[in-house]
């Protein structure tokens, strides 16, 4: 090494050091794609530095510039040259432009303290505060100059994005809190130029919600490609007891998780996600088993996701994504039994009635059978007419009369079963029947499910029905005094809409249920489903 280099290496090197000294005085150096768990009591405030250009200023400059000074190989000689080198501002990336990079930053409420015993309010949640400019790099509540607004409209998830970014500081600050609190906080705080360190997927991109019975819950992912590889890795949390100002914290949700259940993980077709590019899409299910009767569960859609590793001597990083959680309950009544994966009827994917006592499989290929032999008459029916050549309706043909006529005929033939009227809401639509009163009598003959309850198919399965096929089928919905005890309405309930029906869509697309949301039928008889089946059954002996 000559002389220069050693000189510039020694006044760098000190430099670095009177740097790092200064920044540890006042707050903590936080690493690219760094996950840092931490603690803190009430009224304090934790502070940290983050540089899209490196650790320091400094440290950046030093290797830069000795960098440069190497591609000499040894033809600098002189020490005045040399420091004018040092100085010249045309010296390429001395300094490297960092100003277009983005920053990723959460903080996420892991645990919270425990209030008075006669506290009523809501727990007080940890703060952050951050500064873009060197006069400020203390930021909180009593130096808040230069900061920016973080969005904290998520319980338990703060979380900021910022564009063209070189230097960050942070503040984490704790309430002040009165006699009688016991306990601290603890939070996780991510940051990356990349990519969330606690992703959030929106609600299009989150699970949802087919069916519980007693003991177990369905649910479906978000679409995906099938030619994606890796495959996106999804599974899901079940807690209970979740504290509200935690809601969104998956540090949080783990030491609530409740013991026992297990996961079932499989892929599917049954949700039609369509296709991307000219690709098909696919889902996964997830099948929990092994809850409990009548509780109430907060079920958080996991999906891990490996960062690609940015230099052999960097470990691999694993992010956990989730969602917006989702509330369900098993139900009371033993008697509805979760039901999917039928070959016919393969939207079905719900509780039907039946007694507990029974095979669930050997269940599940009875029903399927039973209305794959009902459906025969229809498809013969159908078959007569010159679908290839015949044009009947200009924006339907015998394929939608086919898929929609077996979404019927599966919804009236394999009800779907919940819990009695008296213990939901009033918006949803449904009709208690008594022991040996099912409307498809083969029900009663075959599993004797005893008093159960049904959510009634939505009458927009129906209607599809009458809009999709030839008119010399005359197929029919009720009108008047008899829709309303034969279908239900779809409400919209919000984020529920989905997760929650008003009654059985069964997989139909939410944006056809339009006569949910314009009629109101008055009904008062059972009677026209139970004839249809009954001359269905009759004519296919």
């Amino acid at each position: 090494m000559t002389f220069l280099h050693l000189f510039i290496s020694t006044i760098l090197s000190l430099s670095f050091v009177h740097d790092t000294i200064i920044l540890a005085q006042s707050t903590n150096p936080l690493q690219n794609n760094q996950i840092l768990s931490s603690n803190i009591t009430s009224g304090a405030q934790h502070h940290f530095y983050f540089s899209t250009k490196g650790n320091t200023l400094t440290a950046r400059s030093l290797e830069k510039t000795l960098s440069y000074f190497n591609s000499f190989d040894g033809q600098v000689n002189d020490l005045s040259i040399g420091l004018g080198i040092l100085n010249n501002k045309r010296a390429p990336n001395t300094i490297m432009d960092n100003s277009t990079n983005s920053v990723y930053l959460t903080l996420t409420s892991c645990s919270q303290p425990s209030p008075p015993s006669n506290y009523q309010g809501d727990i007080p949640s940890i703060d952050l505060y951050l500064s873009k400019a060197s006069s400020n790099t203390l930021p909180g509540p009593t130096n808040n100059q230069n900061n920016d607004t973080v969005d904290d409209t998520k319980p338990g998830r703060i979380s900021w994005q910022g564009d063209h970014i070189s230097d960050l500081w942070i503040g984490v600050v704790a309430p002040t809190l009165t006699t009688g609190w016991t306990g601290q906080w603890t939070y996780e705080l991510g940051i990356s130029t990349n990519q969330w360190m606690h992703p959030l997927h929106g609600d299009n991109d989150s699970l949802t919600l087919d069916d519980t019975d007693n003991t177990h819950a369905l649910f479906l992912s978000p679409p995906y490609s099938t030619q994606q590889q890796p495959k996106p890795n999804f599974t899901a949390l079940v807690t209970q007891n979740m504290p509200k100002e935690l809601e969104y914290s998956y540090c949080a949700a783990k030491s609530y998780q409740v013991s026992g259940y297990s996961i079932n993980v499989t892929e599917t077709q049954r949700g039609h996600p369509g296709q991307q590019n000219g690709i098909p899409l696919t889902q996964q299910q997830i099948m929990i088993s092994n809850l409990t009767l009548g509780q109430n569960y907060t079920v958080y859609m996991v999906e891990q996701q490996q960062l690609p590793i940015s230099s052999p001597t960097t470990p691999a990083t694993t992010i956990i994504g989730t969602a917006t959680p989702l509330k369900i309950y098993t139900k009371s009544n033993a008697n509805c039994r979760m039901m999917y994966n039928l070959d016919f009827c393969s939207d079905v994917a719900y509780s039907v009635p039946t007694d507990p006592t029974h095979d669930i499989w050997n269940i599940t290929y009875s029903y399927d059978q039973q209305a794959q032999a009902l459906f025969e008459p229809f498809a013969t029916a159908l078959s007569q007419f010159n679908c290839n050549n015949t044009q009947y309706s200009l924006v339907r043909n015998c394929d939608d009369c086919y898929r929609d006529y077996k979404r019927w005929l599966c919804a009236v033939t394999i009800p779907r079963c919940t819990d009695n009227s008296t213990s939901i809401s009033s918006t949803i639509s449904t009709r208690d029947v008594a022991n040996g009163s099912s409307r498809n009598p083969w029900i009663d003959s075959a599993y004797q499910p005893g008093e159960w309850t049904e959510l009634l198919p939505c009458i927009d399965v129906c209607y599809q029905v009458v809009q999709s096929c030839p008119p010399f089928l005359q197929f029919n919905c009720p009108e008047d005094d008899l829709a309303r005890q034969q279908y239900g309405y779809w409400k919209v309930n919000g984020s529920l809409g989905i997760n929650r029906p008003t009654c059985n869509r069964l997989n139909m697309n939410v944006s056809l249920l339009v006569i949910s949301h314009g009629i109101r039928l008055s009904l008062s008889s059972s009677l026209l489903i139970s004839l249809f089946i009954f001359y269905i059954i009759f004519y296919s002996l």
